[in-house]
């Protein structure tokens, strides 16, 4: 996927192993779009989301929120820390959040949830015991309880 190394050169502790295993999971069944909202202590209504689009060749459209959605709103060195990640702004033409596009033949799942979960954690100073909510939240609820084959190794707070 050539994911930039700037601001994921912190490894992901044990303590994100799940949500990452999860995240991976939901890209990997999601038939078009996986959201992980975080709910914070300081902003639990308009907490940071990433977010996965699928097009119908594989190619994945990935999504961090930007400051029409955040309250309080980022500032500058998060914005840049976003950018020196490789997102490429927000644009005038219907694209309000932060994003990238992945190739089909350049996804691969569990590199992109690690993504997801470094810039929640490097970007959007998330904490591994803020609460989630990953949407389709059926499916969420069915990979955690491991419908679909796959155990957690470690207990997570998903809504």
């Amino acid at each position: 996927m050539n994911l930039p190394e700037h601001g994921t050169d912190r490894p992901l502790g044990v303590e994100w192993t799940s949500l990452v295993q999860i995240l991976a999971a939901m890209i990997t069944l999601a038939p078009e779009q996986v959201v992980l909202q975080v709910h914070t202590q300081f902003d639990r209504d308009c907490g940071p989301y990433v977010q996965t689009l699928q097009e119908e060749d594989g190619a994945l459209h990935i999504e961090a929120v930007s400051n029409e959605f955040l309250d309080p709103p980022m500032g500058p060195d998060a914005i840049n820390s976003l950018l020196e990640m490789g997102w490429e702004p927000p644009c005038d033409d219907g694209l309000p959040n932060f994003f990238r596009f992945i190739h089909s033949d350049d996804v691969r799942p569990g590199e992109v949830a690690d993504f997801l979960v470094r810039t929640l954690r490097d970007v959007y100073l998330v904490q591994p015991t803020d609460r989630f909510e990953c949407m389709p939240d059926e499916m969420c609820r069915a990979v955690v309880r491991g419908d679909y084959g796959f155990k957690l190794s470690i207990d997570i707070h998903i809504d």
